[in-house]
């Protein structure tokens, strides 16, 4: 039975993914290159986080709250990243690096994998061992 639930739970994960990886090319495909620049850096729990000032090519202005915090920060004011956007709705903007992109669908994909190998190769093996009991006897 552990094996069914982690055979479905890995094949809930995948189609997660694969729908988070879909949502993520979709957003490429329909998004705009703008440059953020670094405003401000926010204290967080004793690290640091940086924000940004991106501005669009129509020439408005968005703030990003970068997710990511670290002691000493990683970024400076002043420094400059690229950034996507969808022009239809500005306040969707995501950082142009792979993980910002595609982190959920790589999230999903890193924990249902495993479990559908674990919950699949169970019933594949269990095909291989489960032979005919025949008895075998000494003449």
């Amino acid at each position: 039975m552990k094996y069914k639930i982690c055979l479905l739970a890995g094949c809930l994960l995948l189609a997660a993914s694969l729908y988070k990886l879909k949502e993520s090319l979709d957003f490429i495909r329909n998004s705009e290159r703008a440059t953020g620049t670094v405003t401000s850096l926010e204290m967080h729990d004793d690290s640091y986080s940086p924000v940004f000032v991106v501005t669009t090519k129509d020439g408005r202005q968005l703030d990003y709250h970068h997710a990511a915090s670290s002691k000493p920060a990683s970024w400076e004011v002043g420094e400059q990243a690229v950034f996507l956007y969808d022009p239809a709705n500005p306040g969707a903007v995501r950082m142009m690096r792979y993980f910002w992109i595609f982190n959920w669908s790589i999230v999903f994909m890193a924990l249902g994998m495993p479990l559908i190998i674990l919950g699949g190769g169970y019933y594949w093996l269990r095909r291989f061992i489960e032979m005919p009991q025949e008895s075998y006897t000494l003449n």
